[in-house]
């Protein structure tokens, strides 16, 4: 980035020289159309398999909040079991809550019958920390029913055993029937408790429960602050002013303690001070301030996007319609007054225009005829299924069918049928992996695989015609290779790369700093090497070929794993697949694991957002492999729709032992490489704390002294993403360095360190930082502030020159020269010979400088000579020569921050 600041001159009469071309080094292009690259991705089937077993009656799955082994089953008669190691060939299978013997000990009962039991289970988010967890289960005692929400503690010294002794009442709600309990329970992004409702039971919303906010708790989704400010419980003030939050109104069924209830309502839920309903009069004294949303006959089954925070809802029907809910603040979602998109029992009774002024519609719903009780499901965000990414997975309990929602641009959603088993109660998530799990309620947790369709996809690497010769690699026509200046990390592994435009003629759409734009069709192939012996390239060993193939709509990633013998390679299975490779390090045997991504995890970096090909750019592709600059050829072949500008006005990527580079511009390389495909405006770090892009400036990426937008480790207040002088407080080197309690950048594709980035790192952090300078600081230094009293001035404004030398403050900031001193400018020196010209000065370290030239001292023009790239400079003399282009040349520098 180059500052608007006042350049510097100096002129010189020159003659003019004609300047030469690189030679062509590619062959002239052509069609391809025996390359066996479908335009669309391996058709998969969908199955359910078994991956635990040993429950009786499993209705509802959890884990606590970052917990990648361990999964809890909720059991209808009232054991909540606990898998203890989800990744391990057998799991043990333990009772963590003996829920019926707690309630016998008090002359009470878990009720089953019905849909009544222990309904769910979820873990607070400070689990680790506070070990608490919340239940919905059914009591019966004195002859009567309750459902009750109730909080309970791990104990101290076992987080795999809960504490009986622990429980804490919130609700416990007098219930008439033994159906439409519903009681699933979730914590959202915000921290607070959602719990959801049925209509109490029977049918035709028979005790008016559907369509009230001021009698009981039932049809609808509660949101409840179960953190309360100075531990209310123990006697604190639920009124402090510290404590936004609400007591809830009076009921019969909020138990107390100590005279106070033990949970809070939040500010901002929607009925809070509400005066009508319906366009009734209601009395906010008699609200159910907890309601979130209301309108459900069943919702037996919710979630939470962990992506988007959106709460879909699974609201089972009466006689006419099964629905999908995605649910909003204040929704109504319509019974009794309508059952899905149909008129309900009672829609006679609903007030005028209610679907206009009140009705939150389904995102979906389906006649019973294609199943009559449906189970709310989850939005898969797991990595092993990449045609499922994004897509909602739901069941049907009575007719056994799994589908899968995608929602469209416009218009209804896009449903289709995966698989089937009667019986599913409930789905959730492989805490290790991401994989759906479904709760069959004959006794097993089941989940959801796919297998390639057999001919859909080229089974081996040979089959798609790519290469000519598979001995040695020789590609087959069309298909170009291609170097680029900085790798992506990739654990030490040698990469060759090509690419291919099978139809001869469409082209690329070529940019200099943003994502170029490709043709459907066009696709790209990566080849992985292993060295066994490290440092020997002879005894590599291959490993993988990957093909990303751009569609038009997007882009799909596929693997090839080499056999043994290196003579093929075959299709990788939709989840990938990980496995060890033995390998010396300094004469030292070690297993290394290699992890070829899944068709999911491709497409989480080769986003629309990043360009697709991430490799395909022009600060990777500006240099000369040894046969000529690579833009230059591509355009000469006809692969652009456009003209690339000269390739010496380019910037490029810089590699880490560049040393002639400053190691701010070689990590702000790295970064561009490794990171800046997510860590980019709508890219897939979400929320995104830090812009890696390469053409942003220092300040503008938001690293130094920034806070992260979150954090998986623990977090001390004290770090940083980058704090300059203090590298054990920026959170950017720990992730890359897999620090303990820190999530590790890159996430995907890498078990191995890169020692050399570390270093790098490290180095910038601790030794270049401290010394770089802001123009504030500088300002500080130059322009004292005024004296008590004094009239401000403006002499420390950027475009303001105070000695009068012809360069403003941002000029002289980026010069380090002195504002206050006429004879200190940037002074470049131009020394000419028969034939060339030669333009030299001073520049400080981390500024990037570009020589422009003038025939006229107007319509100035970057100087079309190697090395004029604008790369920040080490700090010192910076010279560029070239020919003599016209009888008189004038010159001036640049300068940018970076």
């Amino acid at each position: 980035m180059f500052s608007p600041g006042s350049p510097v001159r100096s002129i010189l009469s020159l003659g003019l020289v004609a300047s030469g071309q690189l030679a062509l080094a590619l062959p002239p292009r052509v069609a391809n159309p025996a390359l066996n690259v479908p335009a669309a991705p391996p058709q998969v089937a969908f199955s359910l398999t078994q991956a635990f077993d040993g429950f009786s009656n499993p209705i509802a799955l959890a884990s606590p909040p970052g917990d990648t082994r361990r999964l809890f089953v909720c059991q209808k008669g009232g054991l909540l079991r606990l898998v203890d190691d989800v990744t391990a060939p057998a799991p043990a299978v333990t009772t963590f809550l003996d829920l019926p013997a707690l309630l016998s000990s008090r002359s009470e009962s878990i009720a089953t019958n019905g849909e009544q039991g222990l309904l769910s289970v979820a873990f607070h988010p400070d689990h680790a920390s506070n070990r608490q967890f919340f239940i919905a289960y059914s009591v019966q005692k004195g002859g009567a029913k309750y459902q009750r929400l109730s909080r309970f503690t791990t104990q101290p010294a076992n987080p795999n055993l809960a504490d009986p002794a622990s429980e804490v009442v919130l609700i416990e709600q007098f219930d008439e029937q033994v159906y439409h309990n519903a009681g699933d329970l979730h914590f959202g992004p915000d921290g607070y408790l959602y719990h959801s409702l049925g209509d109490e039971g029977g049918s035709n919303d028979g005790f008016n429960n559907s369509q009230t906010i001021t009698r009981d708790f039932f049809s609808a989704i509660l949101r409840l602050d179960v953190d309360l400010e100075g531990d209310e419980i123990a006697g604190g003030d639920p009124t402090s002013p510290d404590d936004t939050n609400l007591p809830p109104n009076p009921h019969p069924a909020i138990r107390l303690h100590g005279g106070l209830p033990a949970f809070e309502v939040p500010a901002d839920n929607p009925f809070v001070g509400a005066t009508s309903f319906l366009g009734q009069s209601v009395d906010p004294a008699l609200v159910r301030t907890e309601f979130w949303a209301t309108g459900f006959r069943n919702p037996w089954r919710m979630s939470i996007d962990p992506a988007t925070g959106e709460l879909w809802v699974g609201d089972v029907g009466q006689s006419t319609r099964e629905e999908i809910d995605l649910v909003v603040k204040g929704g109504n979602y319509g019974w009794a007054f309508r059952e899905g998109s149909l008129p309900g029992y009672k829609a006679a009774a609903a007030p005028p225009d209610f679907d206009a002024l009140y009705h939150q519609p389904p995102i979906h719903d389906y006649p019973r005829s294609a199943g009559n009780a449906v189970v709310g499901g989850i939005v898969y965000r797991g990595t092993r299924i990449s045609s499922l990414f994004g897509a909602y997975i739901f069941a049907d309990y009575a007719k056994g069918n799994v589908w899968s929602l995608v929602r469209n641009s416009s218009g209804p959603p896009t449903v289709t049928r995966l698989t089937g088993e009667v019986g599913i109660t409930a789905l959730g998530r492989d805490p290790s992996n991401g994989d759906v799990l479904l709760a069959d309620y004959g006794g097993a947790i089941l989940r959801l695989t796919s297998a390639p369709v057999a001919g859909s996809f080229p089974a081996t690497l040979s089959q798609t015609g790519l290469f000519s010769d598979l001995a040695d690699l020789s590609p087959a026509p069309s298909v170009v290779p291609y170097a680029v200046n900085l790798p992506f990390w990739s654990d030490h592994a040698l990469k060759r790369r090509w690419f291919a435009i099978p139809d001869g003629s469409s082209t690329m759409s070529w940019s200099r700093d943003g994502s170029w734009t490709f043709p459907a069709g066009q696709l790209w192939v990566k080849h992985f090497d292993l060295e066994l012996e490290r440092g020997n390239p002879a005894t590599a060993k291959r490993l993988e070929t990957r093909l990303l193939v751009k569609t038009a709509t997007g882009a799909y990633g596929v693997s090839y794993r080499w056999n043994e013998a290196g003579t093929d390679a075959t299709l990788v299975a939709d989840p990938g697949v990980a496995f060890d490779v033995p390998v010396s390090v300094d004469g030292a045997p070690y297993l290394q694991r290699w992890a070829i991504p899944s068709r999911a995890e491709c497409m989480a970096c080769h986003t629309p957002q990043a360009g697709h090909a991430l490799s395909m750019d022009t600060r990777q592709l500006n240099l000369d492999p040894g046969t000529g600059n690579q833009l230059v050829q591509l355009h000469q072949a006809g692969y652009f729709s456009n003209v690339p500008d000269s390739p010496n006005l380019l910037p490029r990527l810089l590699r880490p032992d560049e040393s002639d580079y400053p190691i701010e511009a070689r990590v702000r390389s790295y970064l561009a490489a490794n990171c800046a495909f997510c860590h980019r405006p709508a890219g897939n770090a979400a929320p995104a704390d830090w812009d890696g892009r390469p053409d942003r400036t220092l300040a503008q990426t938001g690293l130094i002294d920034g806070l992260p937008a979150s954090d998986s480790g623990t977090f001390n207040p004290l770090f940083r993403l980058v704090a300059p002088g203090d590298s054990t407080r920026s959170i950017l080197l720990h992730r890359v360095a897999a620090s303990p309690g820190f999530s590790r950048m890159p996430p995907i594709g890498s078990n191995e360190l890169d020692q050399d980035a570390i270093g790098l790192l490290t180095a910038w952090i601790e030794d270049e930082l401290p010394d770089r300078r802001t123009y504030d600081q500088w300002c500080a230094e130059h322009f004292p502030p005024p004296p008590p009293l004094a009239l401000a001035t403006h002499d420390a404004e950027p475009n303001a020159d105070p000695d009068a030398d012809g360069a403003d403050n941002l000029a002289e900031f980026l010069a380090l020269t002195d504002p206050l001193s006429g004879s200190s400018f940037l002074r470049p020196q131009v020394s000419a010979g028969p034939d060339h010209v030669t333009v030299s000065c001073e520049v400080p370290a981390n500024r990037s400088a570009l020589i422009e030239c003038s025939e006229q001292l107007g319509a100035w023009q970057a100087w079309n000579v190697p090395g004029n790239h604008g790369l920040p400079q080490p700090g010192g003399l910076f010279q560029l020569s070239g020919p003599k282009s016209a009888t008189r040349m004038f010159f001036r520098v640049r300068l940018g921050e970076n």
